[in-house]
């Protein structure tokens, strides 16, 4: 199929808007998991109350700055699809694209903090919402 020149720069307008906030998404959810494995290894190896609970509090820090950088991630390019499905030029089928991958980033993300909030026996289980 062949696109006219205002789909084809739209399609590339929408891709360079949303390529890096999906990536940092996607990393953000790796780095999770990683910190999550890494804690697990070095609580196994700590026999001290105190050391334990240091390194479940350094760990927690990074988890939620890390998380913090996804959710402005994911509030930037939400509002960039926003953006790009109020305009006369915008493919639609590339918007639901990034709409349907923004949704899959956002669900592995909720996955990778469900199990590291499992650290917390005295927090209540939750669960994200199904998307």
């Amino acid at each position: 199929m062949v696109y006219p020149d205002s789909l084809i720069r739209s399609t590339t307008r929408l891709s360079r808007r949303s390529s890096g906030d999906l990536r940092a998404i996607r990393h953000a959810t790796t780095r999770i998991e990683e910190l999550s494995a890494t804690l697990d290894r070095e609580l196994l190896r700590e026999a001290r109350p105190e050391e334990q609970l240091r390194l479940l509090r350094q760990t927690t820090s990074q988890i939620t700055r890390t998380a913090n950088d996804a959710i402005q991630a994911y509030r930037r390019l939400t509002e960039g699809l926003r953006v790009e499905s109020e305009r006369s030029d915008t493919d639609p089928s590339e918007a639901a694209r990034t709409a349907q991958a923004l949704a899959d980033a956002r669900t592995e993300m909720l996955k990778a903090l469900e199990v590291a909030s499992q650290r917390y026996p005295w927090a209540k289980p939750w669960r994200p919402e199904e998307s």
